[in-house]
């Protein structure tokens, strides 16, 4: 069978070579390049990047450039934005019916999928599939294709359509590190279905194969995910045995370094304080600039009550944090730059008649004149609704104002009537009655406030998909969730204030949820505001919150704020 294979294969290269040469390159250095791919991406990548006479090559081995370029950078495991005008280049140059725009748009896809467009992603990646109907015998970027649309599917939520397509990538692995692969992004998928036993079951199989493939690189991976896999289920003691297995197989270097941290973060969960200690430091020595292990130790002084030690190791990660935040901001600049210049060297044509760019000057103004109109007239609008909206805030402000000023005058006369000996109870009944009765008012304002804006109405009519299926439930989109962020904050200040001043490691996201509990918001609806069609994040979000409050401290400063909402609420 393998035989028959391999001839079809040779048919097929003969044929491409004899109808279709117009498409292929000659190039002796991009052949050289093409050969290095495979064992020596490193290398590959170091050529092409000294060839500096981009602009003078044909355009055939412009082409050609492309592709090897967006295949080594991808094999390096680098960003391929770099590679986005030379993708677009050969787009444009291969037919449809060419093998090479294939490749193209799968590299195109995987760039759009780096700028977390998987939708667009997915789309070039069944072009690409269509193109390949015409080619049987590849099967390699059938298996690339497929194994991505596996995983971007998956990352959708259509879990059962990411099953099908890595299936179908399995189909197309003939080797055991191949099929090791396509059995780990098996298993990835049914752990995001919280299916445990065939999640461990695909795991194992990876393994199975990794260690038959002889791959060392591939056994680590393989270990690594099942170890990922048993505490994703909770299963600790297995996850330590694998973690373990990888560590020792490890050389020095930077895989070690986050090996060591897997550790020592398995061992603060089994509460085994020493080891866990041991390999988190031993993290940080092989690597200072990595900011997670402090964090680790920050948490497991606060759970052992050395509140001192938590606050050093946290403001140590708060300060590599953003160190490291500073250095992929130069790292994001350095591609804007490089892609930039990339487009200078691959730009060959000009606009030829200064007629054309004489009509194109005027068209633009006229187009700039009327969006500038309409722009402004919608200005003009939001200005409207925001003025009114914020005498809307300004009364309820002055409102809770007066409201909170008669709760504490209350509060204090009330004070008052218990110090003496013989105190009126039913004065302090009524009393007490009163400030109730003030809270309750002062929250149904705050509520009504919250329910008079736009955001609101976006998030009941979230809330109206009770009933439907979660696999096409719509979410909320990242504006949408920026804006309901800005809104709540504005409404609920007094009420975040003093969460913000007693416990400084709550999140913008934890504060929102609060928030919207607060509102009477459903806890599917909160979901559908965080991106998920169902309440398993929200409720692991909850878990984490109140294992935040079993230290003694803790307890005193947010038990009060939101346990009672976080245990009614589920």
């Amino acid at each position: 069978m393998r035989s028959f294979i391999i001839y079809l294969n040779f048919v097929s290269l003969l044929a491409v070579c004899l109808f279709a040469c117009n498409h292929h390159s000659s190039n002796p250095m991009l052949q050289q390049v093409d050969s290095l791919l495979e064992m020596k991406p490193d290398s590959a990548l170091t050529i092409l990047k000294n060839i500096s006479v981009l602009e003078d090559l044909p355009e055939v081995d412009k082409a050609y450039y492309a592709l090897l370029l967006a295949e080594a950078t991808d094999k390096n495991k680098l960003p391929l934005l770099p590679c986005d005008s030379l993708l677009n280049f050969a787009l444009d140059y291969y037919g449809d019916d060419d093998r090479e725009k294939a490749v193209a748009l799968m590299y195109k896809g995987r760039l759009l999928a780096e700028m977390d467009d998987e939708k667009a992603a997915i789309e070039m990646n069944l072009k690409a599939l269509e193109i390949l109907q015409d080619y049987p015998v590849d099967t390699k970027y059938r298996r690339l294709i497929y194994s991505a649309l596996g995983l971007w599917y998956g990352n959708c939520g259509l879990n059962d359509k990411a099953l099908e397509v890595l299936h179908q990538s399995l189909h197309y692995s003939f080797d055991a590190k191949d099929t090791a692969i396509a059995y780990i992004n098996i298993g990835y998928i049914y752990g995001m279905r919280n299916m445990q036993d065939s999640a461990i079951t695909y795991q194992r199989k990876a393994v199975k194969y990794a260690m038959r493939s002889k791959d060392r690189s591939m056994i680590l991976t393989s270990w690594h995910n099942l170890s990922i896999c048993y505490r994703h289920f909770e299963n600790v003691d297995s996850a330590v045995v694998y973690a373990y297995k990888v560590l020792q197989h490890l050389s020095y270097g930077n895989g070690k370094a986050d090996a060591y941290y897997n550790m020592g973060d398995l061992y603060v969960d089994l509460e085994q304080y020493d080891s866990a200690r041991h390999y988190l430091e031993k993290s940080l020595f092989l690597s200072p600039s990595r900011s997670i292990p402090y964090w680790s130790l920050a948490v497991m002084e606060a759970e052992l009550g050395n509140f001192k030690s938590a606050y050093h190791y946290l403001d140590t990660f708060v300060m590599v944090q953003d160190s490291l935040d500073n250095s992929e901001l130069l790292t994001e600049v350095q591609h804007l730059v490089y892609k930039h210049q990339t487009e200078l060297r691959v730009k060959d044509e000009q606009i030829k008649s200064k007629r054309i760019i004489r009509w194109i000057v005027f068209v633009s103004i006229i187009i700039c004149f009327v969006v500038a109109l309409i722009y402004q007239r919608w200005i003009n609008k939001k200005n409207n609704q925001q003025a009114l909206y914020r005498q809307a805030l300004q009364y309820a402000d002055e409102k809770q104002n007066v409201m909170q000023q008669r709760i504490e005058e209350n509060e204090s006369a009330l004070a008052l009537l218990q110090d003496r000996e013989n105190q009126n109870l039913d004065e302090i009944a009524q009393k007490e009655q009163l400030i109730t009765q003030l809270k309750k008012e002062k929250l149904a304002l705050r509520t009504w406030l919250f329910q008079q804006t736009s955001i609101y109405k976006k998030v009941m009519s979230l809330s109206d998909q009770q009933q439907v299926n979660k696999k096409i439930r719509k979410v909320m989109a990242a504006a949408e969730l920026d804006k309901l962020k800005k809104t709540t904050f504005e409404i609920y200040a007094d009420y975040i204030s003093p969460l913000q001043a007693q416990y400084s490691q709550l999140t913008e996201d934890d504060l929102l949820v609060l928030c919207l509990q607060e509102a009477g918001i459903s806890p599917l609806a909160i979901s559908l505001c965080f991106g998920h069609t169902d309440t398993v994040a929200l409720n692991q979000r909850k878990s984490r919150l109140k294992k935040k409050c079993q230290s003694d401290k803790l307890k005193y400063i947010v038990y009060q704020c939101f346990i009672e909402i976080l245990c009614h609420s589920k």
